[in-house]
């Protein structure tokens, strides 16, 4: 059998075909070519999208940063300390009351929970109480029989009856009053700080950083030279903190 040479593929061909078998195979091939690769397209479109999507990690604001980071204080020592009047207002609200001397002015705030004396204008000696008489309670309740007393501070989580006395506790317990003869005679307010385990923990809630105690026992923990100010002295009453202590300047 004669052979030829197809001009367009140049494989060898009878030289009596009308067509070239080997050029009639190519569009078939590239078809399917074509169909496998849509069905590779279609199967890695399935695939994406049932990738789940991780949303972009968004970087915290500088505000968010600084609210995070003093969630959990109680009493910023640092924004105390120094301060004039005004300013210990801003953070700490109005104060109860404020008595003057010749040297210094002691104010009192948060119904006596915080205390601040103000020398040269400054806020320069800091006591936070834990748990505490509080002069406020007093003046509006001390003498008022128990049904005044309700009136002004809602009605008691419990009462305690002993021989002579009633104590009942209201406000969660934050506040303890003592009735003898039917009237009030003695009060207890508990400060934040008292819910606070009697540990080196505690400068956290105060704003400071947590550090070893310069010197420690059952009773007291001091620190001396830290964020700037002269020394820092927790009190215990038993395990929790009965109050805090805060030297800014002057010895």
């Amino acid at each position: 059998m004669a052979l030829t040479t197809c001009k367009a593929c140049s494989h060898q061909i009878s030289a009596t075909a009308e067509d070239c078998p080997y050029c009639a195979r190519v569009p078939l091939i590239v078809k399917c070519e074509i169909a496998v690769l849509i069905v590779l397209f279609v199967a890695l479109m399935i695939i994406v999208r049932h990738i789940p999507r991780s949303s972009p990690i968004k970087q915290p604001s500088v505000q968010e940063q600084e609210a995070e980071s003093t969630a959990e204080v109680l009493f910023n020592i640092p924004k105390l300390a120094g301060k004039t009047e005004a300013e210990v207002e801003t953070l700490l609200g109005e104060s109860v009351f404020c008595a003057k001397s010749e040297s210094a002015l002691n104010c009192s705030y948060r119904e006596n929970e915080v205390e601040v004396v103000f020398i040269d204008g400054k806020a320069d000696w800091i006591t936070v109480y834990g748990a505490f008489r509080s002069p406020s309670y007093h003046q509006k309740i001390e003498g008022k029989t128990k049904a005044e007393a309700l009136k002004l501070l809602g009605d008691p989580v419990y009462c305690v009856k002993a021989k002579s006395a009633l104590q009942c506790a209201f406000r969660e317990g934050d506040v303890s009053v003592e009735f003898i003869d039917g009237k009030v005679d003695g009060i207890v307010v508990k400060g934040d700080l008292s819910r606070t385990s009697y540990s080196k923990d505690t400068l956290a809630v105060l704003g400071l950083p947590v550090k070893d105690a310069t010197f420690s026992n059952k009773n007291v923990m001091r620190w001396e030279n830290i964020s700037g100010l002269l020394n820092v002295t927790l009190h215990s009453q038993g395990n929790a903190v009965s109050l805090v202590t805060v030297k800014a300047k002057t010895k």
